[in-house]
């Protein structure tokens, strides 16, 4: 059984075609799958497409052709479809300030939650509950202007979340990050992930696939190079290759502790940074006579 047997799609996309004003095709018969409960990546270039493909996921964008299925069903495009859509497909944008306009942080994660007609009392609720999940409690009365970009990265990511969508969209969110930053959006994912949520998102950075997504897809040109496993794709030099994509690091390291046997043949990846470099330790220092 294939690992793609194992998760029903939540969204099926095929043959999607689109052009921009100026017959600029940015998709070009693009098929994507995405199941259920997966941490799925779609790398590529700039220009390769995957920042319209995302805004055709949440049903922003209607494709010139090509169907989307959401949970078995065709795409409804009407106004009340796409309201019902974007509450079940959540999407953050590359820039957290296209998002951000309320005068508080407090204010701006209610946005949403009020737009589904719930009482005062559950959009309080709902907002107290969605800060604490991404520990930014200390924000709520902050004004958004005044956050850094880390900060306002994870209130744009509050705002969304407080819709409470089956999936959550995510266009480069490490963009502009530091490291400090970076750790703490990783933490984030997880903590969502442990929720149920299916998470996709693009991003250029191979290296952070490696450490995160269980399924990655390869975006070229506007059409879906290959999309499989993460393992199958970054253990893969060839398509890597051809996709002038780099072989990351970590999967370097994890391939060499594979076939040094420190990692058992069935493992897969991801692989957390502190584990592999415990396992890489284990490696080293194998064999070596003890001194006293």
């Amino acid at each position: 059984m294939s690992y793609g047997d194992l998760l029903h799609n939540v969204i099926e996309v095929r043959g999607l075609t689109y052009r921009y004003h100026g017959g600029i095709e940015a998709l070009c018969g693009l098929d994507l799958d995405v199941r259920a409960g997966s941490r799925l990546a779609l790398i590529g270039a700039n220009g390769a497409g995957k920042s319209t493909l995302l805004l055709h996921l949440n049903g922003t964008i209607q494709p010139e052709s090509g169907t989307i299925r959401f949970g078995g069903e065709l795409a409804d495009y009407s106004r009340e479809g796409r309201r019902s859509w974007r509450q079940q497909v959540g999407l953050v944008l590359q820039n957290p300030d296209d998002q951000l306009f309320a005068p508080t942080v407090e204010e701006d994660v209610s946005f949403g939650p009020l737009n589904l007609g719930l009482t005062d009392e559950d959009v309080l609720d709902r907002v107290r509950e969605t800060l604490h999940l991404l520990k930014i409690e200390e924000l709520a009365r902050r004004q958004p202007w005044t956050l850094s970009h880390g900060q306002k990265r994870l209130v744009a990511i509050a705002g969304v979340v407080a819709m409470r969508p089956r999936i959550l969209i995510l266009d480069e969110p490490l963009s502009g990050l530091d490291w400090s930053g970076s750790r703490q959006l990783i933490r984030l994912l997880k903590g969502l992930e442990e929720t149920g949520i299916t998470i996709v998102m693009a991003t250029h950075d191979i290296e952070f696939a490696a450490s995160w997504a269980s399924e990655i897809a390869i975006i070229e040109r506007g059409r879906l190079l290959c999309q499989d496993e993460a393992t199958e794709i970054l253990t893969n030099p060839d398509l890597l290759a051809r996709a002038d994509l780099p072989i990351p690091l970590s999967v370097e390291v994890w391939m060499r502790l594979r076939r040094q046997r420190v990692i058992c043949s069935q493992e897969r990846l991801p692989i957390l940074r502190d584990e592999l470099l415990e396992r890489l330790e284990q490696s080293l220092f194998r064999g070596r006579p003890e001194h006293g």
